[in-house]
């Protein structure tokens, strides 16, 4: 990728999104431009481009969405959403601050072609957003984060945001997120090492400590695909979010007839439940009991640590979910008779039991 030539479109290494940049000799570092395909193409803060660049996006699919991170990054959305048809979206509290209208105001955890929308709190405007593929497991941001020097990410300086403490606490919504990439309109993007150069980030500052949150400091996040008695359940990354690796943690709010997951047990991934609020229904082998707040519940690598939680009450319950990661754990399901292979992403029927010759004849 030649990111030093001027308004050309390049691919990434990540498929299906590309990237244009300029040369700012000012701040000795590029602003940089992406155009993401799909069901709905989006181009991110784009820059000027030139004819080759438009007509390439038309090629693969045109542009449905043009999305502004912030107030100044603005810049040729007009004219690219008059030459392609695109509507522009930005942050709800960002929108009236640019040039025109928009045709979407964006909400944090909102969904646009195919992405998830991730406010910020403390930066330079107060709409500040990014977006998230989760396919991709990448980011998308604007200048929140700079890639600068190369091969790193800072909080811009301190002399430009709103609340330099706020603004540091709150990206780490990105870590939480685990991408393997972060693409920043300033400066270098990182490419597959995002993790890592993250915690760094994060370490580095002094005027936070990064490692703790508040329970109501969690952003509960509620699935839009999960179906039947398994809709209605919210979920919070804190392990991730704090910048833990070998310990998972995760709160988990249950509403009224709704249950957690499936009756499972893990074979390498030792699971502890701390009640925080509300009476969740804890169904195992043994029968089936209601928890109360302050209850410590441990769910053990083998079939006795089976259990399907779910409840059954008017008040949400609020769970703290805590267990090692391993990525050999294998996952058993009783009630349906699968097994999920975690490392392999593969879920199976554990029936019939094959023989190990079976099929080598």
């Amino acid at each position: 990728m030649n990111a030093t030539t001027p308004g050309i479109m390049v691919p990434t290494s990540i498929e299906g999104i590309w990237m244009w940049s300029r040369w700012q000799a000012d701040r000795t570092m590029n602003f940089n431009s992406f155009y993401v395909e799909g069901t709905e193409p989006i181009a991110i803060d784009p820059l000027a481009c030139e004819e080759a660049d438009i007509q390439q996006m038309l090629a693969l699919g045109g542009v449905a969405w043009i999305v502004v991170t912030n107030r100044d990054h603005e810049r040729a959305s007009r004219e690219l959403a008059q030459r392609t048809g695109a509507k522009i979206a930005a942050s709800a509290l960002d929108a009236p601050l640019l040039a025109g209208p928009v045709d979407r105001e964006l909400h944090d955890g909102d969904t646009l072609g195919g992405a998830r929308v991730v406010c910020f709190e403390g930066l330079k405007t107060a709409g500040e957003c990014a977006l998230y593929f989760r396919e991709r497991a990448t980011v998308v941001m604007g200048d929140a984060l700079w890639g600068d020097p190369p091969g790193t990410l800072r909080v811009m300086p301190d002399s430009k945001l709103a609340d330099p403490q706020r603004a540091a606490l709150s990206l780490r919504k990105v870590r939480a997120l685990a991408p393997r990439h972060v693409l920043v309109g300033d400066g270098a993007c990182i490419f597959g090492d995002a993790a890592r150069v993250l915690d760094a980030c994060f370490s580095a500052r002094t005027d936070i400590v990064a490692g703790r949150a508040n329970v109501d400091e969690i952003d509960i996040v509620y699935g839009t695909d999960d179906v039947g008695r398994f809709a209605g359940c919210g979920s919070g990354e804190v392990g991730l979010l704090l910048g833990a690796r070998k310990l998972g943690y995760r709160l988990a709010v249950l509403r009224r007839g709704s249950t957690w997951a499936p009756m499972h047990w893990h074979t390498a991934e030792e699971e502890l439940f701390v009640v925080l609020r509300g009476r969740p229904t804890i169904r195992t082998p043994h029968g089936e009991y209601d928890a109360r707040p302050g209850d410590l519940i441990a769910f053990p690598c083998d079939p006795s640590g089976a259990h399907l939680t779910y409840n059954k009450y008017d008040e949400d319950c609020t769970i703290l979910m805590l267990a090692n990661n391993d990525p050999n754990d294998v996952c058993s399901y009783p009630d349906s008779k699968k097994v999920l292979i975690e490392a392999r992403d593969l879920m199976l029927r554990d029936h019939p039991d094959l023989d190990y010759f079976d099929g080598e004849a």
